[in-house]
């Protein structure tokens, strides 16, 4: 039985998303999952001492604090969270294998600890806490009030329910937020990583992944042919595999085909799983009218969008089950999940979980995590089988950062992480060497079977190392990078001590005022006819909001800063909406620009931020700087008086030649491409762009 109310009430009920608030409830999820539980728990003298799977945590009413420490691998203290007084009337209401709940008088506040190391503070009066760290990170990101850091041996996340209340998050310093909580806020301290490394399966288990736009069927004769590559099967395909596959997951070609393939991979000693997505699954959304059955169908109205909240929980948790009771698959493979809900997330990982029992396998691809960014909840990973990302990023791939931290989730999660290789660059020898540095694995995609130079690379680069011995080169190379974690986190701080000082810039290497219309490559949707004048200083972009429409300029120079001016106007675009961006050639991406609910965004190496607010009438200043490893971004009302609202770390990336400049309503990937719906027109304006070269 499925312990949610969202799929028990779904028919019943409008469809509604979990909620931080209702994840309270010690009715939901009370045992333990996928190897993490509660081992012990304590109170005495004001002390509520939980020990988890892979953490000790540890409430103390006298200090007013709550102190967190992993236990996996590096047993350490990984942050501390106060109250500021001390508390009374601590209670231990509640202790299974699977959760520990306990209340407070004063302040008033409820505490559920999860066998996951998942720390849950549901205040019920206003209540102001502070966060402060206790290592050094060596990677973070953040999506609103959410924050995970971590370094090569673990680390801590935050989730707030109010997920854009300010935090005053500086991941520099030793207190790194502070959470004024509303009542009936809950905020949640996530310990990493909440449980061991599977180093055996992971070693042992690859996965043969399959997608057609041909069929969801592969022959007897393809699927033998992948038997020496894997010893499960992603049968992906899903316009082919199932019938209304954005309302339902009915067998395309009816159930005893379906029943075929099952039967004959079982013969070969293969288990698969098959394709289903929470993200896409749109009955029950605003956008079920959007769902589309073939490829002729997505030639006229393109992708479907998905759902990001988690409305449709209770009817996709439905469709699922009926899945797995009448198709019989080993497991589920979903496409996306709840990016905008963490507690969606996190009861989607607990209630499949719940649905596939231990043995069941579960893969989430999810490239987008929670926002645009990197930022994710281990918490959820942590009860997957295979985490798969990276799909489109292959201009980060360089990244060491990204493969090790975002990827592959090592000493993090702890799931199996795996690169998504289904497009550029592909599978190639150095890339296949970095992935397994990282400790991520790579799915066989059943097309190398086509493509020799692919083969030869799995085979020779990848396969052949996946040997006992490399769990020792991996925790060695996790050493190594954990003794340069100081260091470089010194740079940092010597860095943007550096950015803080008004920048030293003689004339800019390029100057656009808008006199004229630049000679330039006009890169125009289909949707906006003639979309760029010139008028008073500026140019005036004319567009419908989801649409592209920009001018490229060829651009070599090795830069250091960039200064815009502009007007967001009537546009309506939010990620398509004005900005400016600097390419580099390996396709590396710099952006700045203003969205239509009035937040200025950027977006820099796959990770898009948003801060601080505009008035589109008004003009705005906005200028970035950077060096070796890092830079600001910074915003003026008048170009004069510069105020920073955001850091970002390229690593390096932006230390070679630029390839071109972006102005106009350049997209948030840089990339000419419309979103499915072009929404109404409106015109933004740019009056200055300069570049700056270092």
């Amino acid at each position: 039985m499925i312990h949610g109310i969202w799929l028990l009430t779904a028919l019943a009920v409008p469809p509604a998303a979990p909620t931080f608030q209702e994840l309270m409830d010690p009715a939901l999820y009370p045992r333990p999952m996928h190897g993490m539980r509660v081992e012990g728990a304590t109170l005495a003298e004001g002390r509520l001492r939980v020990v988890t799977t892979g953490a000790v945590i540890e409430l103390d009413s006298a200090a007013g604090e709550v102190r967190f420490a992993q236990r996996i691998g590096h047993p350490r203290p990984v942050a501390v969270l106060r109250f500021g007084r001390p508390v009374s009337g601590l209670k231990l209401v509640q202790q299974t294998d699977g959760l520990v709940l306990a209340s407070a008088a004063e302040p008033s506040f409820s505490v559920r600890i999860n066998g996951d190391s998942l720390f849950m503070l549901h205040v019920h009066e206003p209540l102001e806490v502070a966060v402060e760290r206790r290592i050094v990170p060596a990677w973070q990101d953040s999506y609103g009030a959410h924050h995970l850091l971590v370094d090569e041996w673990g680390g801590f996340g935050l989730y707030c329910s109010q997920k854009d209340l300010p935090d005053g998050y500086d991941p520099d310093q030793e207190r790194i937020a502070t959470y004024r909580l509303p009542a009936d806020q809950v905020l949640w301290v996530a310990v990493c990583p909440p449980k061991p490394y599977d180093w055996e399966r992971s070693l042992r288990d690859r996965v043969v992944w399959h997608w057609s736009n041909q069929t969801g069927y592969p022959s007897d004769a393809d699927l033998l042919a992948w038997q020496p590559y894997g010893n499960t099967v992603l049968l992906q395909s899903e316009v082919m595999l199932w019938k209304d596959w954005n309302l339902a997951f009915e067998p395309r070609l009816g159930p005893d085909e379906f029943a075929h393939v099952r039967a004959t991979l079982h013969a070969q000693g293969q288990r698969f799983i098959v394709y289903t997505s929470p993200y896409y699954f749109l009955k029950g959304t605003p956008n079920e009218s959007k769902a589309m059955n073939s490829f002729a169908q997505y030639d006229q109205t393109g992708w479907p969008p998905g759902w990001p909240t988690g409305e449709n929980m209770g009817l996709f948790m439905a469709a699922i089950t009926r899945v797995m009771h009448e198709s019989k698959p080993d497991g589920l493979y979903f496409d996306g999940q709840y990016t905008e809900n963490p507690a969606a997330l996190y009861a989607l990982a607990r209630g499949t979980r719940e649905l596939l029992g231990e043995d069941g396998i579960l893969e989430w691809h999810s490239t987008g995590a929670l926002g645009p960014g990197q930022c994710y909840l281990p918490q959820a990973d942590a009860y997957v089988d295979f985490v798969l990302r990276g799909e489109g990023q292959g201009g980060i791939y360089s990244d060491q950062d990204y493969l090790r931290y975002f990827v592959s989730g090592y000493n993090v999660h702890n799931s199996i992480g795996v690169l998504c290789l289904n497009g550029p660059p592909g599978m190639q020898p150095d890339l296949a060497r970095n992935t397994l540095r990282a400790n991520a694995r790579i799915h066989f995609l059943a097309g190398w079977l086509g493509d020799e130079r692919s083969l030869a690379a799995y085979n020779a680069d990848y396969a052949a190392k996946l040997t006992p011995a490399m769990r020792e080169e991996v925790d060695r190379e996790v050493d190594r990078r954990q003794a340069e974690v100081a260091a470089k986190a010194a740079a940092r701080t010597a860095e943007l001590a550096a950015l803080a000082s008004p920048p030293k810039w003689g004339e800019p290497a390029v100057k656009l005022d808008f006199a004229t219309l630049p000679a330039a490559e006009q890169v125009v949707s289909p949707a906006n006819p003639a979309p760029f004048r010139v008028a008073d200083g500026a140019l005036q972009v004319t567009g419908h909001a989801h649409t592209y429409a920009y001018l490229q300029i060829p651009l070599k120079l090795s830069a250091g800063g960039l200064v815009i001016k502009l007007r967001g106007g009537t546009d309506g675009g939010m990620s398509w909406g004005p900005a400016v961006a600097l390419c580099w050639p390996d396709g590396t991406l710099l952006r700045l620009g203003l969205r239509s609910d009035g937040k200025l965004q950027s977006d820099c190496l796959g990770n898009q931020a948003l801060f601080s607010t505009q008035d589109p009438t008004q003009w705005i200043w906005l200028r970035a700087r950077w060096l070796s490893r890092v830079g600001v971004i910074e915003r003026s009302p008048d170009g004069e008086q510069w105020e920073v609202v955001s850091r970002f770390e390229h690593r390096g990336k932006f230390a070679g030649e630029t390839a071109a400049l972006l102005v106009g309503k350049v997209p948030y990937s840089g990339q000419p491409m419309d979103y499915s719906e072009p929404g109404e027109v409106g015109r933004c304006e740019f009056a200055q762009v300069e570049v700056y070269a270092r």
